[in-house]
């Protein structure tokens, strides 16, 4: 159930080799710069907005000047007719999930056109793309998120894995740098290009105790989802594991809080609602139509709504879950729990027998989406 985002690049060396060096901000010391360029390898294109302190750093790329005075990305519009222009990616499906909150995320691009598109982001002061999570029937009036780019890594072209590909694959490490709406198509060619809007929460049409009384028993679930996840794989050879997720999972909630208290007064009801919905979309895992709802909506009680109920269930079957472990005993598990593409099979009945199927993903503890072998 808990979505599990480091907070650091991957490994870049692990992979493969870096394909462009780091693009210093001219703001950066002569001195650092000089070492961004020396260390290719650790090519994080962001590394200057760790040197910028939280309640400083602004939420967006879209970010109005009245929310983040002292400074804004260079992708920031200076009037409302000028909105940024960035490459787009039209991944809307699961396989490229969405970078809600400050989660890094790493997709993989197998396509040449895509590569294209990161090479040109690349070439950007600020490396950004738009990737539409919820697309109409054309692509204006599209959902989606600018992804700041981190990393980027290249596949060995010389590895056999790679050989039925036409290039090898690049690994593209993002961060989300806010939500953005689609306004018109500049090109197409050789992908698309369009200006976006921001897509920021407006005023709630429920009152404020309601939507804060939704907000409370949403954080109030999570963090009791969170428990009994932690209780039904902290056994065995996964005990660590399991406290060492819990653990990150509260700081991160603590974390958010000290913050929304650092800026009490600096942001608005609506900017910190969003911020908190995102936050748990972060942490949690909801099924991609519902995340795409959640990410569209401009209502905090709307995307509080999606989270109340997905977290409710959740936190009805782990809990049943929980009482049967108490019943049957706690005892280590048997086999290691399956992962995306393993094949297992389900005996029905002694009629039906047993049916072969493929794991997809997991959804939460115990439970996992599978494709059959047959209908």
């Amino acid at each position: 159930f808990l979505a599990l985002c480091s907070a650091a690049a991957p490994n870049s060396c692990a992979y493969g080799r870096p394909v462009h060096p780091c693009r210093c901000p001219g703001w950066l010391s002569p001195s650092l710069q000089r070492a961004m360029r020396r260390n290719t390898h650790a090519a994080l294109l962001a590394a200057a907005a760790a040197l910028t302190a939280p309640s400083q750093r602004c939420a967006t790329a879209f970010t109005p000047s009245q929310r983040c005075p002292k400074r804004k990305l260079r992708s920031t519009p200076v009037a409302a007719d000028e909105w940024p222009t960035f490459p787009v990616f039209e991944g809307a499906d699961a396989l490229f999930p969405i970078p809600f909150d400050d989660a890094r995320v790493t997709y993989q691009f197998t396509s040449a056109l895509h590569r294209r598109l990161v090479d040109a982001a690349l070439l950007d002061g600020v490396p950004q793309f738009f990737h539409v999570v919820k697309k109409g029937e054309t692509l204006e009036g599209s959902i989606g998120v600018v992804c700041l780019i981190l990393q980027v890594t290249e596949g060995d072209p010389n590895d056999p894995q790679f050989a039925g590909l036409e290039s090898p694959p690049y690994r593209v490490t993002v961060k989300c740098e806010g939500r953005g709406v689609v306004l018109d198509t500049v090109s197409t060619i050789p992908f698309s290009t369009a200006r976006v809007q921001p897509l920021l929460d407006e005023k709630s049409k429920k009152n404020d105790i309601e939507v804060q009384t939704l907000e409370n028993q949403c954080f109030a679930k999570a963090r009791r989802v969170a428990e009994l996840s932690a209780k039904l794989e902290g056994k065995g050879v996964f005990a660590d594991q399991a406290a060492e997720v819990l653990e990150s999972f509260m700081f991160r909630i603590k974390a958010f809080e000290d913050l929304a208290l650092e800026n009490f007064g600096v942001w608005s009801d609506e900017e910190r609602r969003e911020r908190a919905g995102f936050l748990l979309l972060a942490l949690t895992t909801l099924p991609r139509d519902e995340e795409a709802k959640c990410l569209a909506a401009t209502d905090s009680y709307e995307r509080f709504t999606l989270l109340d109920n997905f977290l409710g269930k959740t936190e009805s079957e782990l809990s049943a879950k929980v009482a049967l472990d108490g019943v049957f005993g706690d005892s280590a598990p048997r086999a290691p729990l399956p992962r995306s593409g393993d094949r297992i099979s389900f005996f029905w009945t002694e009629e039906d027998g047993w049916w072969d199927c493929e794991v997809v993903e997991r959804v939460a503890p115990g439970f996992y989406s599978v494709k059959w072998d047959v209908d």
